[in-house]
């Protein structure tokens, strides 16, 4: 489950949303279809680093930034991966700022317009812990998580932060003295003082994890069978979502698509009150045969009730909770024609859609 963290790049446990190659950034054209029109901005070109193997977007409160982080995949041989943040103005296409993390680090989650990152450095080793700590994409400015919220024999602990960053929380797959395996403890960031723990039992089979969700809720989540949503100070479970959902920053929706896991599943998009997990509707959305064996993503456009949907060669607007489709985004308009797939933000006010294919960023005006 995506629970619309700004920044999901995790190896092992979190899927890559888009695979794309870092070369110049372009500006692309729109061509005349209804209800979309083009913002034609020229990108300036950032230096390549190495293959893209995830990419996620996000738009800044005021929409006037558009934040891009990277996975980047050095060619030399034995290298691990490392993190590239580049910072946009929307309004002339220039980069503000550009990042170049160190080797094996690896962007565990971010708040909602991707200001700050959870960032995991020396993972995977066998001599020592990796490192936690966030990450200031407009300054730079590195803070560590302290090492003593994790478990001290886990080489790789996880941390996510809430949607407007102010609380960070923990997480331990050896749970609590006299509880279950799986714990999440989140902290108030200001203060570090810790404000809640729950656990949870260890799902059979897959990869796990748990955190704190952008609304301050708290989730354990598996790759096979999704999320299950607590309330964070008394544990009770609020709702369960599937392990391809998508699910809004505020906490209202939430975008489920087909589970590729399972053969059987319906070639549809679920759409759910994103608290309580009931079906509302489903998104008008006629999937062909190639859409439905691909990976679907998506953004939320803040609390505006639109969402956009994205897979393989497909980008297109819906309002919820209706489902009803609004705009239909050609590829020729965004797409790099070497890769399939792509990474999409969507502003707050839900006018703005940024499409990242590839060696294109496309910028585009919903109406």
């Amino acid at each position: 489950m995506d629970s619309g963290h700004g920044c999901r790049i995790k190896g092992e446990l979190i899927k890559f949303r888009s695979i794309c190659r870092l070369t110049t950034v372009a500006a692309a054209l729109l061509s005349a279809v209804p209800r979309i029109s083009a913002q034609h901005v020229s990108m300036a070109a950032v230096p390549s680093a190495g293959d893209v193997y995830g990419d996620s977007l996000a738009f800044s409160k005021d929409g006037r930034v558009l934040r891009e982080v990277r996975s980047l995949k050095p060619r030399s041989n034995g290298a691990n991966y490392r993190v590239q943040v580049a910072s946009y103005d929307v309004a002339t296409g220039k980069v503000r700022h550009m990042f170049l993390l160190q080797l094996d680090t690896f962007c565990l989650s971010g708040t909602t317009d991707g200001r700050t990152l959870v960032i995991s450095a020396d993972r995977d080793r066998e001599d020592a812990a990796a490192r936690l700590f966030l990450f200031d994409t407009e300054t730079g400015q590195t803070l560590d998580i302290p090492s003593k919220w994790f478990d001290a024999d886990d080489h790789n602990p996880y941390a996510a932060i809430s949607g407007d960053g102010r609380l960070v929380s923990a997480y331990g797959a050896s749970g609590l003295s006299d509880g279950p395996p799986l714990a999440v403890r989140v902290y108030d960031w200001p203060t570090k003082k810790l404000i809640a723990e729950q656990v949870s039992a260890e799902p059979a089979g897959g990869f796990f994890w748990g955190g704190v969700t952008q609304d301050g809720k708290i989730a354990f989540t598996s790759n096979r069978t999704g999320s299950v949503i607590l309330d964070m100070r008394t544990g009770r479970m609020l709702g369960e979502f599937g392990a391809n959902s998508v699910r809004s920053p505020d906490g209202a929706w939430s975008v489920e698509f087909p589970n590729l896991l399972f053969g059987d599943t319906p070639k549809e998009a679920v759409i759910k009150n994103g608290i309580n997990g009931e079906v509302v509707g489903k998104l008008d959305l006629q999937m062909t045969d190639g859409e439905f064996t691909s990976a679907w993503g998506g953004a939320f456009c803040g609390e505006s009730e639109r969402f956009i949907a994205v897979a393989v060669d497909t980008v297109r607007a819906y309002e919820l909770p209706s489902g009803r489709q609004i705009a239909v985004f050609p590829p020729d308009s965004w797409r790099d024609p070497e890769t399939t797939g792509a990474a999409v933000a969507c502003s707050s006010d839900g006018k703005r859609v940024a499409i990242r294919s590839g060696g294109r960023l496309a910028l585009h005006d919903l109406k």
